[in-house]
């Protein structure tokens, strides 16, 4: 359905002009903000490298490239979107699991930077490019918001009981070991990031050679639960420490993912129908589950505004917000209190920047919805277009 101009006291009702709901709108003031305060770390030997599995759209990562930042990337198409938005090999870190002789032949020819996280893929990549340097993930027990999967029984790094066959095995093909790469955590308080951090830090004395610390997620998407300027000014003193220890700087590379843009996107849609039931209201959309998928991997819900709903009177049971399919758990939200809706009137889903549309999947069979930016100047662009299958199925 479509939208007009409609300006409310929040920036994020500021609805794109003509466009047909569903789609994503991304605020580019909201990204400056996001950026600067990146930046605005003070240690001066770091590095930032925004991991593209949280959005890879391409106007995105040109931006990203033009303000200094680096990519992050774990797959082949996401290398070559990064190579598309004029990320040159310097610029760009790859790390991943379980890398086919294919793959690393392809990142030995493009001179990428790789972290590697098991001992028989050390001895693979030796014996690919002798003499070459890599980075290590090892695994520090990151403490993921409702991941259990964490020390042994995470599938993911090198555990500190493996380091000395992988010392033995960098010696048998000459391989530097440059650096550590650690995983973090997602969503977490400050308190556990530093505590992540101070263990990396250690974990790292083991390396003889290392000359980078790549630190992975951590950062809680909403700024209000995170201390960013206790962050920065901890985490700089805690790395200049550890370089005059080991007598050179050890440049702190940090991997922002969602918080990166997570504030800045919104998705629309619109209801589409209203049902009472017993114990709950099931209001429905013109979208699916499918199309903001986060709910469909971690049951982490977006939180929901309706525009011109402040004030308004509540429906009087849970609300449940359902996609327009057969499919029994299409639900973008569930047991929310919402302003009583009609059809027609649309519903904005706050914290979409990231891990939203790139995790947009095919199952359901819904048009991809277009991604929108609301500019610094006030205007709007579409900076990837949607899909719209309603005439090709009437004919």
């Amino acid at each position: 359905m479509k939208s007009s101009i409609t300006t409310g006291q929040n920036r994020n009702e500021v609805l794109a002009p003509s466009a047909r709901t569903p789609f994503y709108l991304y605020d580019e003031s909201q990204i400056q903000d996001s950026l600067a305060r990146f930046r605005s770390i003070p240690y001066a030997n770091s590095a930032l490298h925004f991991a593209t599995m949280a959005n890879d759209n391409p106007f995105l990562l040109r931006l990203l490239k033009k303000e200094g930042f680096g990519v992050f990337v774990n797959s082949p198409k996401h290398l070559k979107a990064a190579f598309d938005a004029g990320f040159s090999s310097e610029d760009i870190i790859f790390a991943s699991t379980g890398l086919s002789r294919e793959l690393m032949q392809l990142l030995i020819k493009h001179k990428i930077h790789v972290n590697l996280d098991s001992l028989s893929q050390v001895a693979l990549y030796g014996s690919l490019n002798p003499g070459s340097q890599v980075g290590i993930r090892i695994n520090i027990d990151e403490k993921s918001k409702n991941n259990v999967f964490i020390g042994a029984e995470s599938r993911i790094g090198m555990l500190e009981s493996e380091l000395p066959e992988l010392f033995e095995l960098a010696s048998r093909h000459g391989l530097r070991l440059t650096g550590t790469h650690v995983y973090l955590g997602t969503d977490i308080a400050l308190k556990d990031i530093l505590q992540g951090i101070e263990k990396t830090l250690a974990l790292s004395d083991r390396f003889p050679g290392l000359e980078f610390i790549d630190l992975g997620g951590g950062f809680p998407i909403d700024p209000e639960r995170f201390d960013f300027e206790a962050y920065k000014k901890t985490v700089s003193a805690l790395f200049e420490d550890y370089s005059r220890k080991r007598g050179r700087s050890i440049k702190m590379i940090i991997e922002p993912g969602r918080s990166l843009f997570g504030q800045s996107g919104t998705f629309f849609t619109t209801v589409t129908d209203v049902k009472e039931r017993p114990n709950r209201i099931i209001v429905c959309c013109d979208a699916s589950a499918s199309l903001i998928p986060r709910a469909m991997f971690y049951e982490d819900y977006n939180p929901v505004t309706v525009p011109g709903g402040a004030g308004r009177a509540l429906f009087d049971k849970p609300v449940d917000i359902v996609g327009s399919t057969t499919y029994s758990r299409d639900f973008l939200a569930k047991g929310i209190s919402l302003p009583r809706v009609e059809v027609g009137e649309q519903l904005i889903f706050g914290q979409a920047g990231s891990y939203c549309y790139s995790m947009i999947t095919r199952f359901l069979g819904q048009a991809l919805p277009p991604e929108i930016l609301r500019t610094t100047g006030g205007q709007f662009e579409i900076i990837r277009p949607g899909e719209s299958f309603l005439t090709e199925a009437g004919r």
